[in-house]
């Protein structure tokens, strides 16, 4: 269902149409625009436009893909039959000359099985940052996409939600999140809804700042957060003046991936990601925060098992044609204090990051291997290995797929795990 025709706005011009819901049920809004502004520029980085629904403001699109055509999916809610109206607003307090093109807007039905209806149903409301200005996700570590997976607890189910976002100004520097997650996105637990055997909340906890998990006061089935910290931290205290409706767009399969498969399911991210490191971490004075090109990494996800979770375990090591350095995911182990660069995080399958030098990409890499690299640990378990990198268009692709299944001790810390074919 097409609701307007296409219409370009400026700074604070607004856009009226109708449209009329046949059926009640979960509806998303398709939004496919373009903008005159660019992830890229600095004070030019994109523009928002804010939906309201019968007058009542209902959510914020953020066009962070620029002049890029995009189509940006968003729930509207379960929505009774009759007829509403929309209103668009164009809002750019970044550049007021600056202009919105929308191309369509279309409204969908979801067809949703039980268990997405209940992971749409309870999804958060995000608002969004505002630390450095009234609209910090305008121009820095602004929210992509939301993903979730279901649990178990003794009287029913939990949804627990993720958000993506296409950075962190604060907490680990830019090097070192390649190290220890394989992106310089940030994927940040969000909230875990707890359900009893009607599937209705008994009590939800959230992320809050430090990383402290606390618990969300339920007032009503809508759980509101805000982006509170620099680091993709949540409060319930609301005090920004916009917010988001994500979609739950994917189901994590925890046990099989890591959370980096949100840069295969959605590959966009991986632009938004690249642009933001161009305009903020390029020219970095900060060593451990100064990257110049993420094409010049190498992507990895791999999975440890056999261990507990939370200390470093491995290492991810390639080497070069006619070049005998090897070139290390952990940055050859390195610790700051406490702070290991190597992956210590809470699940089995994760993703790392390789530095190669200058001139090299993928097609130089003729050997990886593995290595223990905590002597504290007796053996672990790793298995099997998929790689990425960009490619000429800047798109991520898949290079290598390697299926296996080794352990490493103390006898045999080392292991090839790849070669390439001469």
């Amino acid at each position: 269902m097409t609701v307007l025709n296409p219409a370009k706005l400026k700074h604070l011009e607004r856009y009226q149409s109708s449209f009329i819901i046949e059926e009640k049920g979960y509806y998303a809004v398709n939004l496919r625009a373009l903008a005159s502004t660019s992830w890229q520029e600095e004070n030019n980085e994109s523009l928002m436009l804010r939906l309201y629904v019968n007058q009542v403001h209902h959510q914020d699109i953020i066009l962070f893909y620029g002049s890029n055509s995009f189509t940006y999916k968003r729930l509207l809610g379960l929505m009774e039959s009759g007829t509403y109206e929309m209103e668009w607003l164009c809002e750019s307090p970044r550049n007021r000359e600056a202009f919105a093109q929308l191309e369509s807007c279309t409204l969908e039905k979801l067809a949703l099985t039980d268990r997405e209806t209940l992971a749409v149903q309870y999804a958060p409301k995000l608002y969004g940052r505002a630390v450095y200005s009234q609209f910090d996700n305008l121009f820095t570590d602004t929210p992509l996409e939301m993903i979730y997976f279901f649990d178990k607890w003794e009287k029913g189910a939990v949804i627990e939600y993720h958000m993506v976002f296409s950075h962190e100004d604060e907490g680990t520097p830019a090097v070192l999140l390649m190290s220890k997650w394989g992106r310089l996105l940030d994927i940040e637990y969000m909230a875990s809804i707890y359900l009893n055997e009607q599937n209705e909340v008994e009590y939800v906890e959230y992320q809050g700042a430090e990383h402290q998990v606390k618990s969300y006061q339920v007032n009503d089935n809508q759980i509101i957060l805000q982006t509170a910290t620099c680091n993709g931290n949540f409060t319930d205290e609301i005090t920004s003046s916009y917010h988001f409706s994500f979609i739950p767009s994917y189901e994590w399969k925890i046990e099989n991936e890591a959370r980096e498969t949100v840069m295969v399911r959605f590959p966009y991210i991986n632009h938004v990601m690249k642009w933001e490191a161009e305009r903020q971490l390029k020219n970095s004075p900060l060593p451990y925060n100064k990257i110049e090109n993420v094409n010049q990494y190498i992507y990895i996800q791999s999975s440890v098992w056999g261990m507990e979770l939370g200390s470093p375990s491995v290492d991810f090591l390639c080497r070069t044609k006619g070049d005998n350095e090897w070139y290390s995911s952990s940055l050859h182990n390195k610790k700051l204090g406490e702070f290991s660069a190597a992956y210590t995080g809470p699940y089995n399958h994760f993703g790392t990051a390789i530095c190669l030098p200058e001139g090299k990409s993928m097609e130089d890499i003729v050997e990886i291997k593995i290595a223990l690299i905590n002597d504290k640990l007796p053996q672990v378990n790793v298995r099997n290995v998929q790689v990425f990198a960009y490619d000429e268009n800047n798109d991520m692709r898949k290079y290598i797929e390697k299926a296996f299944d080794e352990n490493l001790d103390r006898i045999e810390s080392e292991m090839t795990i790849w070669r390439k074919e001469m």
